[in-house]
């Protein structure tokens, strides 16, 4: 299991009793296990320091970018007690891949374009690529700036036919098989659908079935 660091931040000098802290603590450790480290600010109730509250594991924790919604029950001073959420701003801190050096579009990618460092992700608009990713299966989508963390958005798989790519055709009906060559208008992976252009010029839509075969499906 990772060891998640916990840096706690109360917002305000906002102050709950040790034993909630700890258990707070733990309860994030579970739900966020997969980062190295977790900052947290606690945002709401700012009157947390004179409630007595318990978390309610019975409901679903909640993240939604930089903050969480971690469900509680307030008791009240006559023994009653009511739904409530604690909400936390988080700084949340992973290994990611950081682009050494500018990357162009199209580029095929290799081990050495990047390096393997923690940093916060928090505000990221897309997910960070894995650091395992298979780096001969992938190529740049989009320009990668010099100490950029690259996200998924940024990358695409390369593509067993590319456009403009002389490739043969397989035609199947019934009792009729056809084979003949076509040019690729469209790129695609194993499984995709690309149009491509016979030599006298009619376009079918077909199915990658490899890097030098498709089969026309209409």
């Amino acid at each position: 299991m990772i060891l998640l660091l916990f840096k706690i931040l109360w917002m305000n000098l906002i102050a709950v009793n040790t034993e909630t802290e700890l258990e707070l603590s733990k309860y994030l450790e579970a739900q966020l296990r997969d980062y190295e480290r977790i900052e947290y600010t606690i945002i709401s109730p700012q009157d947390i320091n004179e409630k007595q509250i318990e978390l309610d594991k019975d409901r679903n924790f909640k993240l939604n970018g930089e903050f969480a919604y971690v469900p509680i029950k307030e008791f009240m001073e006559n023994g009653n007690s009511k739904n409530s959420v604690l909400t936390l701003k988080l700084k949340l801190f992973q290994k990611v891949l950081v682009a050494n050096h500018p990357i162009v579009k199209k580029k095929y990618i290799n081990s050495e374009d990047f390096r393997i460092i923690v940093k916060e992700i928090s505000a990221l608009r897309n997910n960070p690529v894995a650091t395992t990713i298979p780096f001969s299966s992938y190529r740049a989508k989009i320009q990668i700036h010099e100490n950029t963390i690259v996200q998924w958005n940024m990358l695409e798989k390369i593509p067993q036919i590319e456009s403009g790519d002389r490739v043969d055709a397989i035609f199947s009906k019934s009792f009729i098989n056809i084979n003949f060559k076509v040019t690729a208008r469209s790129s695609g992976d194993i499984g995709s659908v690309i149009k491509v252009k016979r030599d006298d010029r009619k376009i079918f839509k077909a199915r990658v079935i490899n890097n030098s075969t498709v089969k026309i499906i209409e």
